[in-house]
Order: structure tokens, then C-alpha cells, then sequence
């Protein structure tokens, strides 16, 4: 009598994927990006706006010359800043004079990978993720209802709403009991 075993797979939510990447090219490719813009952000911090953005363009066109996408991760190892300081300087909090560098900078990610996902080249999971995290955009909806003085509430919408009339005096029921009187 031979025992069979039976072999328990999961798809979908939970199943347990390969994430290995096979296309060893592109593998060495990526690698070699990532070694090159270590190599920039090994040259120090900028410390001048013109040094910054000297910086900066020559990590786009490295991306450009690797045929691969710029991101806000090796825009900031390129400068040699981590990314939540990128974000500061972007917002104004740290005493740097790059606020305006960084943010045309992160506009310019920002609006590449809208135009990949508008075109369908980049997932759109993907870009909602990086448009939320890296972009400040949100996808919260905010409706504020604020009753008028005739305690109406406006219609904003612009469609013709039918109004009740009032009901006349004369035809209120009272009701006693559970009776109608």
C-alpha cells in the first residue's frame, strides 16, 4: 500500500512567491546604476544651490544613460541625504538653501511617473504608493454639509431638488392613546 502525499497550494492573498529576479541583465544593470550613484553621494553633501543642482542633473542624465527610471530613493543617494531629510529640506524645515532645488527635483520624478503610468508603463498600485509617499497627493475626500439660515442644506451639485410643502395648520392629527382624534 503506497502513500500518496497531497501537496497544499495557496494563490492569491498569502501564497508564497518567488520574487527572484531571473533577467540577470537587468539584474547587473540595476547594480551597476546603484554603484554609480553610491559613487556620487560618496562625494560628500552639496554645499552650495549650484553644487546641489549640479548633483542633481548629473544623477538624472546617469539614470538616462542606463536606460532607467530616476527615483526619489537614488535622488537621495546621490545628494548623499537620506530620503526623510530630503523631505524636510523639500518642506522648509532644515536650514538648507536647496528647499526650491528639491522640491523642481521631486516634481520632476513625480511628473515622470505620472506620465509612465498614464501611458500604462508603470503599475498603477505602484504609482499610487510613490504618489502618496513620496508626492504628498492623497486621495481623501473631504464633504462638508453646513445647514443654511432656512436650515436647508445646499445643494451643491447643481440638480433642482423638490421641495415639501408645509404642511397646512388645520391638518395636524393628534394622537391620544394610540387613537386618532
Amino acid at each position: 500500500m503506497s502513500k500518496e502525499k497531497s501537496v497544499v497550494t495557496r494563490r492569491g492573498i498569502g501564497a508564497i512567491q518567488d520574487n527572484t529576479c531571473t533577467d540577470t541583465a537587468f539584474v547587473q544593470k540595476v547594480l551597476a546604476l546603484n554603484i554609480d550613484i553610491r559613487k556620487m553621494g560618496q562625494q560628500g553633501k552639496p554645499k552650495t544651490p549650484q553644487a546641489m543642482q549640479d548633483r542633481i542633473d548629473d544623477y538624472f542624465q546617469l539614470c538616462q544613460s542606463y536606460g532607467l527610471n530616476p527615483t526619489v530613493e537614488g535622488l537621495a543617494l546621490a545628494v548623499n541625504y537620506d530620503r526623510r531629510t530630503l523631505f524636510e529640506i523639500q518642506k522648509g524645515n532644515q536650514n538648507q538653501p536647496f528647499m526650491d532645488i528639491v522640491k523642481i527635483a521631486k516634481d520632476f520624478i513625480a511628473n515622470y511617473d505620472a506620465i509612465l503610468a498614464a501611458s500604462n508603463k508603470m503599475n498603477s498600485a505602484v504609482y499610487c504608493f510613490r504618489s502618496k509617499n513620496f508626492y504628498g497627493m492623497k486621495d481623501v475626500q473631504q464633504v462638508e454639509v453646513a445647514p443654511t439660515a432656512s436650515g436647508d442644506v445646499p445643494n451643491n451639485g447643481g440638480d433642482i431638488l423638490a421641495t415639501l410643502p408645509e404642511a397646512p395648520e388645520d391638518s395636524v392629527i393628534e394622537i391620544e392613546n394610540g387613537k386618532n382624534s
